[in-house]
């Protein structure tokens, strides 16, 4: 027989965590393992391609509240049917993705006799959440099969409280296949993600008004949504260039703008193993990072990128005038970020290793 294996998530929409979901389970369904797809918040920007014998489903449990009661009666109504979609489902492994749905997850499957794998994406030293859910990760993680982290240090704040042979590190693939050009690269600056105080999207607009990007015609493509998007539109019309930055939505034909793009740049407070560097690295675009774990895994300094301090305007100023003023510089940069990439975001690799923790 085979195995069933039920994903849990928050929605399916763009992200690095959805998308790495989306990614392992059409694998997994190519390998004869029956697949569903559990999500609460249904919204219509899925932008990455589903299997279609795969079956996803909504429960629609999206409400936003502050009132603390309210918000209890909320955390109980998806724990209920999460456990009510195990007993239904039956699942043999259960893999949810991010620190609440975790929690959920564990605690709707306790005492069901369900392998239950959970995963992180970003740093848990820097990444914000409420202080009760920090202590509930560190108090119910350790009833998890397997703990899987997207990069090799992003795991040791829970080795107090989880067994080491549970924590497990699998890298982020490159997804990307084909030959890479650099002809027809148009003077652009790219940036791919959710517009929130973590990727720190109103850095980049300010140090790009401050460089000479402007006055030599480059123009700051931005793709991605999020509740910064109107501060960061009126940031824009505040200092006038409306005209030099254009944001684009969600969209499914980002990897043509990777094609025709120059920079990318991702200034983000913390990260786990982002998937856009991975892709900016693949499509040999030069690329300017904050100094955080997710982005020095990959990035070394003037060897395949430049890394910044983070939140520092002036830094991320200075390498951007350095990139626009220095095309050799760039190809340079670009063509050693594909050869890491290839490198060390082996696909193969981490599909052997999933396979592994679902035997």
């Amino acid at each position: 027989m085979n195995k069933k294996i039920m994903f849990v998530i928050s929605d399916l929409e763009i992200g690095g965590a959805e998308r790495i979901l989306i990614f392992l389970a059409n694998f997994l369904i190519k390998k004869k393992f029956k697949v569903r797809i559990l999500y609460f918040k249904k919204k219509n920007n899925r932008c990455f391609n589903l299997n279609p014998k795969i079956n996803s489903e909504c429960l629609n449990l999206e409400k936003e509240t502050n009132n603390i009661f309210q918000k209890i009666q909320y955390t109980y109504i998806r724990i209920k049917r999460i456990r009510k979609k195990i007993n239904v489902y039956k699942p043999d492994y259960i893999i949810s993705f991010l620190t609440t749905v975790n929690i959920l997850s564990i605690i709707a499957s306790f005492n069901l006799n369900k392998k239950l794998i959970i995963n992180e994406r970003n740093d848990l030293n820097k990444k914000k959440i409420p202080y009760i859910w920090k202590i509930l990760r560190f108090l119910l993680y350790r009833f998890s099969n397997k703990v899987l982290f997207n990069h090799p240090s992003s795991g040791k704040v829970l080795e107090k409280f989880v067994p080491s042979k549970k924590i497990l590190f699998i890298p982020n693939p490159c997804m990307l296949k084909g030959k890479v050009s650099l002809k027809n690269r148009t003077k652009t600056i790219l940036f791919v993600g959710r517009l929130t105080h973590q990727k720190n999207v109103n850095l980049l607009i300010k140090s790009f008004y401050k460089s000479c990007a402007v006055k030599k015609g480059w123009k700051l493509v931005i793709f991605g949504y999020g509740e910064e998007l109107n501060f960061l539109k009126n940031e824009i019309k505040k200092l006038g260039i409306n005209q030099h930055v254009i944001f684009k939505g969600i969209s499914k034909k980002i990897n043509e703008w990777y094609k025709k793009s120059s920079i990318y740049i991702i200034c983000s407070r913390y990260e786990g193993m982002p998937n856009t560097l991975i892709e900016s690295m693949y499509y040999k675009l030069a690329i300017i990072g904050t100094r955080i774990t997710g982005i020095q895994y990959f990035i070394k300094h003037k060897q395949n990128g430049l890394l910044i301090n983070n939140n520092n305007e002036n830094d991320l100023t200075k390498n951007l005038n350095l990139l626009i003023n220095n095309k050799k510089i760039r190809i340079s940069l670009g063509s050693n970020a594909q050869k890491t990439i290839l490198k060390k975001g082996n696909k193969k690799h981490f599909q052997e290793e999933w396979i592994k923790v679902l035997k």
